[in-house]
């Protein structure tokens, strides 16, 4: 296996902070710092890894690129500052305008992308993308071999996940534990993943079609292989 190449990967967390979101959002701040520090320490064992955050914080309010393709020894904690959850939940135009970005930045290149959106309610106040707007836009970046995780509170996260075409879904309680326990396990997930997305992009005897089919298949499973190596 050739491994003088790094492996590019893209990190990107959509969280919302609608005003329900208040009850939890400093455990939110401190989950995300969390995931932070996680990628900070894989690529300091890893070398070989290249790894970009996106960190995008949403409301009716504003879809705020609090970074955007990032070098990880670059990108500060979060604060209060960043984070201050007010008004609506305007899902699919957060979930979209990522996307369609982060498609272009991506565009013919050898990379890996974990997309993890983060919500406590449903879509209430989108005006630029509908719910069937953001399932093709998710089809055709699976397809791709991307990694796309719906993790959700206070609402029937399986049946929004499925609509949007999601495979990996986690529920989880909107307390200071619950919180906790679902950022760890996040966490544990990406770790395991990013691991495996390394390998699979440093490995020169893999063909382009058999390197999407692994990725496609390992992105498929997030959430069942989350031990933190």
């Amino acid at each position: 296996m050739e491994t003088s190449k790094k492996a590019r990967i893209y990190n990107v967390i959509v969280l919302d902070k609608s005003g329900s979101m208040s009850s939890i959002a400093r455990q939110a701040i401190d989950g995300v710092n969390e995931t932070l520090g996680a990628i900070r320490s894989s690529q300091l064992r890893d070398p070989g890894q290249d790894n970009l955050v996106t960190l995008v914080a949403f409301c009716g309010c504003e879809t705020r690129m609090i970074c955007e393709n990032q070098p990880i020894a670059e990108v500060k904690d979060i604060s209060e500052r960043d984070y201050r959850p007010c008004c609506m939940t305007p899902l699919y135009d957060a979930v979209g305008t990522t996307v369609t970005r982060l498609r272009q930045v991506t565009k013919g290149e050898k990379c890996a992308v974990a997309l993890t959106i983060i919500t406590d309610g449903y879509e209430n106040a989108s005006k630029e993308f509908t719910g069937q707007a953001v399932k093709k836009l998710i089809d055709d970046c699976r397809n791709q071999g991307w990694m796309i995780a719906y993790i959700g509170a206070d609402h029937d996260v399986e049946a929004v996940a499925t609509q949007l075409s999601i495979n990996n879904a986690l529920t989880f309680e909107k307390t200071d534990f619950g919180t906790q326990a679902m950022f760890a396990r996040e966490r544990g997930s990406r770790m395991s993943w990013t691991k495996k997305m390394a390998s699979i992009l440093c490995n020169e005897t893999l063909s382009e079609d058999d390197r999407s089919a692994a990725m496609r298949e390992e992105s498929a499973n997030y959430f069942n292989d989350d031990d933190e190596k």
